[in-house]
């Protein structure tokens, strides 16, 4: 039906436009239209014949040379007293009165010249003479500096020299970086029987943890750092979080654990391996929430110095070989089982074990100390300061192959790590006179 319709509306308009035409054709007379009844609707005016217009035209008045008409409805009338602007040639223009017709020339300010000043008179002299006083000063500074440490430097070897160019012992920024761990371990110390102030743990819980801890990072393949980390870590957080569900201490353990291998490794291992070593008595989703509680209680400070960075520098400063250091290495990892010496410093454990180490493994012949001025002077402890502490540690390393705690003991058996706990030295000789003394 549309398309019918629209061809009928297109005939309709050929239609008229055929129409138009015959009327243009036959203007004179014209048809009658469909609309008759109603009038004579369309423009015959425009349609007539040329004659027509021109006649219409030439009775149209002559507009050509008419001007235009202007309206002067809104023209103001001029106001009495009006000042008409007159254009003043400059031969008619009036002087006013006060000004300058010729401009001077404006020279030029010139400073005079300040007279010289008399010179100022001299100061006059101090009563006491400044070369005096300083004589006096320096000759202070002598006697002090003396009495400190001159004695010492003489004897005092330079463990640096030669490794200007070592780009791994920074030797230009190593005395400053060992003065801040000193500062730094002070800053963060752990209280001696902390453990006291818990009511469901104890220090046996402890002893077990790190050593199933030390068995754990054996497995894994972790650096020494690592683990040093988790234990300080596990201390701090302890001596921190008041009351703690024995429960809960293995998810400490591994939290800890996971936090150091962040720390210290390049691939740390993922959080599943640590939520399967506990025998998935834990979810991945504890250990997340346990590990946001233990840097919140520390406060992020993950940067506590460890003994082991202590340990490297002095063995360099006591010429330690292999087995020396790694003797050293089993002490203080036996220091770290140890509840009633978790309060000592790193430092402190560092020069107390590669002391114990140099008295087993390099005695001297003429029976002079093993603590020379060298490792005095750059671990900071008189030999009587580490002697203290190294009887413990030979009492500890007596007991070692008959303790409940052996990871530790039977990681050092191994041939890979120089079978340390097992030599002749760690049980007869002079580690029992070191008891002794």
């Amino acid at each position: 039906m549309a398309t019918k319709n629209r061809l009928g509306s297109v005939n309709e308009n050929e239609a008229d436009k055929a129409n138009r035409k015959l009327l243009v054709k036959n203007e004179a007379a014209p048809r009658p239209t469909r609309r008759a009844a109603l009038g004579e609707l369309s423009n015959r005016v425009l349609r007539s014949s040329s004659t027509s217009l021109k006649e219409a035209q030439g009775k149209l008045p002559d507009l050509k040379n008419v001007k235009p008409r202007v309206n002067t409805f809104w023209k103001k009338e001029e106001l009495p007293g009006k000042i008409h602007r007159a254009i003043v040639k400059p031969s008619e223009a009036k002087k006013l009165p006060g000004s300058t017709t010729n401009l001077a020339i404006v020279k030029p300010f010139v400073a005079k010249k300040v007279p010289n000043l008399e010179k100022p008179a001299p100061l006059a002299q101090p009563e006491t003479d400044f070369q005096t006083e300083r004589s006096a000063v320096e000759g202070f500074a002598t006697d002090a500096s003396e009495c400190h440490s001159n004695n010492l430097l003489s004897d005092v070897i330079d463990i640096d020299a030669g490794d200007e160019d070592s780009l791994i012992h920074m030797t230009e920024y190593v005395k400053d970086i060992f003065s801040y761990l000193v500062e730094l371990e002070k800053k963060f110390p752990i209280e001696k029987e902390y453990m006291a102030k818990h009511e469901d743990l104890t220090p046996r819980m402890r002893s077990v943890l790190i050593d199933w801890i030390n068995e754990v990072h054996y497995q894994f393949h972790l650096v020494p750092e690592t683990y040093h980390m988790c234990v300080a870590l596990i201390d701090r957080y302890l001596q921190q979080r008041k009351k703690l569900s024995r429960k809960l201490l293995q998810l400490v353990g591994i939290t800890a654990l996971l936090l150091a291998s962040k720390y210290e490794e390049v691939m740390p291992p993922s959080i599943y391996d640590f939520v399967h070593i506990a025998d998935n008595s834990y979810t991945d989703r504890e250990v997340r929430q346990m590990e946001m509680s233990m840097l919140q209680r520390m406060e992020f400070n993950l940067s506590r110095p460890l003994p082991i960075h202590f340990l490297r520098r002095f063995s360099k400063a006591a010429n330690a070989t292999e087995n020396i250091h790694g003797a050293a290495k089993y002490f203080l990892e036996l220091i770290s089982l140890e509840y009633s010496m978790v309060h000592l410093r790193p430092s402190l454990m560092a020069a107390a074990s590669i002391y114990l180490a140099l008295r087993l493994l390099r005695p001297t012949e003429d029976g002079s100390s093993v603590w020379t001025n060298t490792l005095e002077y750059y671990t900071n402890y008189t030999e009587g300061e580490v002697l203290k502490v190294a009887k413990d540690v030979a009492l500890l390393v007596i007991e070692a192959p008959d303790s409940r705690y052996k990871a530790v003991f039977s990681k050092y058996k191994h041939k890979k790590l120089g079978e340390i706990s097992i030599l002749p030295e760690m049980s007869q000789g002079i580690i029992k006179t070191i008891i002794n003394s």
